[in-house]
């Protein structure tokens, strides 16, 4: 098993050298992206036109693949890091298991890593608790995945004023957003 993540991290990590020494020849680095985390100089550096251009005949869709996975990076960590289960657990006094298991029920928004657990939005936590209204809402939101029900929150909505959901939550307008998640994804006459 460890031989097998042994040899996956290598071939990632040669893939990554691969795509950086073949870009490089071509593409300067914006001094923008000098100022930003790995992450983001990585994504600027291989969503530069030059790299784009280079990369097109083996993937003609990397822009837009990269691009989505900045996007659900910049949604998950948009109001700070989010936090692993041990996090959670600790924040409300549950044990792992019972934070998995609201979270099963659709009571917490959890993103998935795969086999290394859950990431859970910072924002939906307040004092100790969990935001007021955030039950009901993803309650309303239940036949959509996770990365769907955190654009719902982090998105403006026309039905709440062009505010985001979550900023209506924080506000206490708790029926109003439950009556915007009950809406959404539904054509509504005006």
């Amino acid at each position: 098993q460890k031989s097998k993540k042994k040899k996956a991290v290598s071939q990632f990590l040669q893939a990554v050298f691969d795509i950086a020494v073949q870009v490089s020849k071509e593409v300067a680095i914006p001094a923008e992206l000098t100022q930003k985390d790995p992450f983001e100089k990585l994504v600027g550096v291989l969503t530069a036109r030059e790299a784009l251009d280079k990369l097109a005949p083996s993937d003609p869709l990397a822009a837009a693949r990269l691009k989505g996975v900045q996007v659900k990076r910049d949604l998950l960590y948009a109001e700070g890091n989010p936090l692993t289960s041990e996090a959670v657990a600790s924040l409300l006094h549950l044990t792992r298991q019972a934070v998995d298991k609201r979270r099963k029920k659709g009571q917490l928004l959890g993103i998935s890593l795969g086999r290394r657990g859950y990431l859970y939005p910072v924002w939906q936590f307040h004092e100790g608790k969990t935001l007021g209204g955030l039950e009901q809402v993803l309650a309303e939101l239940s036949e959509y995945d996770p990365w769907t029900q955190l654009m719902f929150f982090k998105t403006g909505d026309l039905r709440l004023d062009g505010a985001t959901p979550l900023e209506r939550l924080n506000a206490g307008e708790i029926d109003r957003v439950v009556w915007a998640a009950s809406c959404y994804g539904k054509q509504i006459a005006a």
